[in-house]
């Protein structure tokens, strides 16, 4: 009991570890906050004090702490980290206590009190010398030995390679699992027994021990990844090949009556020989085109891109930041825009001009001249489509006081007066560009 050893970082892991050492070492502790311990010393009197120094700070922690240490170390003292990644406080310690003539050793205890709260007997403890006596490293690693412990001797950068997997992906996972608040069953196999104690054992450590893990070992981006690139193998093997065996399926932006309709029945006709017989699904959003081709609903998706006068379509470039697809095909049609209105309604009784915003913007100079008296109102949501909003003007759940600028085909369709066409900027170069995607 002679050899007094000091613990920094009186979190969970510090108080269990001072568990661990007490039977066989004099432990003194301290924190970043005074504690209420017999045993607390402040920083400077826990270096001065101590032969042995256990770091059991946080991750992020690391550094400041072996710098606050750094001018209280004095050669042949045991400076010993338990980080759980080891590339940073290993270059940290050479870096910054190499020429103090200290004992520095790396260590990872691949284990916390919830593991071990049974038995230490065949748990792992990676530990590799960073620099000092030879002896003061085989004393420790014959400690942990006596301690029942399976003593792994690894490099840093080997650790961290492997922790990557071995650990990384096991606090990923259960951090995933819980993200999907799973609860047992009354008919939980064992299997998902399993995942449910995953769970339980990665979430009671902290958030920021999460964290640190995944950001601060130089290997766990490249397994999210590959664990991400696995996902998407899996779940695109569980779609379907084709939605249905008669027909294919298309999901076009916008609703019955729209560009996005024109586009897809032109693109169709000229691929004729490939496509065949076809169903369109009015979807109305490009995001529930992505939606639907992520989730196997629809085999392709139509929707629009860009405008040569209204420049990028908004709505898609958000959606496609959410979702992927593989654009097979970009396609122009020139496209013409119409004021369309209630039959029952006189235009002068007309207040609000309702629209896709790119429609407006495509529009936005002759709207100014003409109609400036006129609010102009972008739908939202579903809305957002010129057809759906002819459509809901038609049936009464748009006020009728609101007029639509929408393609002409829609006033037909709805049973909609027409009050002027061709309102478009660019008169007959009003090109909007069109993508026909796939599952990504």
């Amino acid at each position: 009991m002679g050899i007094r050893v000091g613990i920094i970082g009186y979190g969970r892991f510090g108080r269990f570890w001072e568990g661990v050492l007490a039977p066989s070492y004099d432990v003194w502790v301290t924190d970043r906050q005074p504690v209420e311990a017999a045993n607390y010393l402040p920083l400077a009197d826990l270096c001065a004090h101590c032969e042995a120094i256990f770091l059991c700070v946080p991750i992020n922690q690391i550094e400041a702490v072996i710098d606050q240490i750094a001018p209280h170390l004095r050669p042949g003292q045991t400076v010993l980290d338990t980080c759980s990644v080891k590339v940073l406080p290993a270059r940290a310690m050479l870096s910054r206590l190499g020429e103090s003539g200290a004992n520095l050793i790396a260590t990872h205890p691949m284990f916390g009190p919830d593991s071990a709260s049974v038995s230490l007997s065949g748990l792992p403890v990676v530990v590799w010398p960073l620099a000092g006596e030879g002896e003061a490293y085989r004393q420790w690693a014959r400690f942990f030995e006596g301690l029942g412990l399976r003593v792994v001797e690894m490099s840093p950068e080997e650790h961290d390679r492997l922790a990557a997997y071995s650990q990384g992906v096991t606090h990923y996972m259960g951090r995933v699992l819980d993200e999907m608040a799973l609860q047992p069953t009354p008919i939980d196999t064992r299997g998902f027994s399993i995942l449910l104690s995953l769970v339980e054992q990665t979430c009671n450590d902290s958030w920021e021990l999460f964290h640190d893990l995944q950001i601060h070992n130089p290997y766990t981006r490249e397994m999210r990844l590959r664990l991400e690139k696995a996902l998407n193998r899996v779940y695109a093997a569980l779609l379907p090949s084709r939605v249905s065996p008669d027909a294919l399926i298309i999901g076009i932006q916008g609703g019955q009556g729209s560009f996005n309709e024109e586009a897809c029945r032109h693109y169709c006709a000229q691929h004729a020989d490939q496509i065949g017989d076809y169903r369109i699904e009015y979807l109305y959003t490009t995001e529930n085109v992505l939606r639907g081709l992520h989730e196997g609903e629809i085999d392709f998706g139509v929707f629009a891109v860009q405008n040569a006068r209204g420049g990028v379509v908004m709505e898609t470039i958000h959606a496609l930041s959410r979702y992927r697809c593989q654009i097979v095909e970009l396609f122009d049609i020139v496209i013409s825009h119409c004021i369309l209105h209630h039959p029952q309604i006189e235009f002068g009784q007309i207040t609000t001009l309702i629209s896709h915003p790119q429609a407006l913007a495509q529009c936005a100079d002759t709207l100014a001249q003409e109609y400036a008296h006129l609010k102009l109102e972008s739908g939202e949501g579903d809305l957002i489509d010129q057809a759906l909003c002819a459509k809901h003007i038609r049936s009464g759940e748009l006020p009728r006081t609101y007029a639509v600028l929408a393609p002409k085909v829609c006033a037909q369709l709805y049973g909609l007066r027409l009050h002027a066409e061709g309102l478009q900027d660019l008169k007959d170069e009003n090109l909007t560009t069109f993508a026909w995607a796939r599952r990504g």
